[in-house]
């Protein structure tokens, strides 16, 4: 009997430990309660940054260049030209640039300025760039460069594209300057009138003319060597 009362004894005393911890749980919940805050302390607010771009991110200006206005600028097509072979030096794992270098994954560049799309010879081109037939200038080149698999689908191309127009600018001018076909350059773009002057009749309309913003952006980028990765095929 005296077993049984030991037995007895000690499922007794752990049945009451267990009650014990139950009763300690629920009475440290009912004093301690998880607080947590209705929003994240380091979630970033993004409103003010759109809100101040007029949407989700930054956008540039509509339309192409300014390339009559900027190309006439000397002194910044040099500069350009310089920043535009930093930004080609990249694309040299899948391009050559000087004259007679041979093909590799996409054609040699050199001529590309001023000749008829798919025409270097010995290179195979993609049946869509094939079908593309344009001849790469000012305007085709730039529109190529900002999305290529966008503008001629089923290229072999798959760079992404040069979003900025600043560093467009600065690829064709190289790839201009390394091109025996020049073309002549467009006629500058009309500048946009300042607000705010009157004429003698008093419509309100401009003395003087605000800067292109394509001149003003591609002046603000000095002729350093670039982050951005450039991929100018043309296949």
């Amino acid at each position: 009997m005296a077993g049984g009362n030991n037995t007895n004894a000690i499922l007794g005393a752990v049945l009451a430990s267990v009650l014990g911890v139950l009763v300690l749980g629920n009475i440290g919940g009912a004093l301690i309660k998880d607080n947590y805050p209705e929003h994240p302390g380091l979630a970033p607010d993004i409103s003010a940054l759109q809100a101040a771009n007029g949407g989700s991110g930054p956008t540039e200006p509509a339309g192409p260049p300014d390339f009559g206005r900027v190309f006439a600028d000397q002194a910044q097509l040099a500069d350009l030209v310089s920043r535009g072979e930093n930004l080609v030096g990249q694309c040299k794992s899948c391009h050559t640039f000087a004259d007679g270098e041979p093909n590799r994954i996409g054609p040699n560049l050199h001529d590309v300025f001023g000749r008829h799309s798919a025409s270097h010879p010995g290179f195979e081109y993609s049946d869509g760039m094939k079908a593309h037939n344009v001849t790469w200038s000012y305007l085709t080149l730039n529109e190529f460069l900002t999305s290529p698999g966008q503008v001629v689908r089923g290229t072999k191309m798959t760079f992404a594209g040069l979003r900025q127009a600043t560093d467009r600018l600065a690829v064709i001018a190289y790839l201009r300057s390394i091109s025996p076909h020049q073309e002549p350059l467009p006629a500058p773009l009309p500048e946009t009138p300042a607000a705010g002057t009157t004429t003698g009749t008093g419509t309100s309309t401009a003395t003087t003319a605000a800067p292109s913003t394509a001149t003003t952006a591609a002046a603000a980028h000095p002729a350093a060597p670039a982050t951005t990765t450039a991929a100018p095929a043309h296949h």
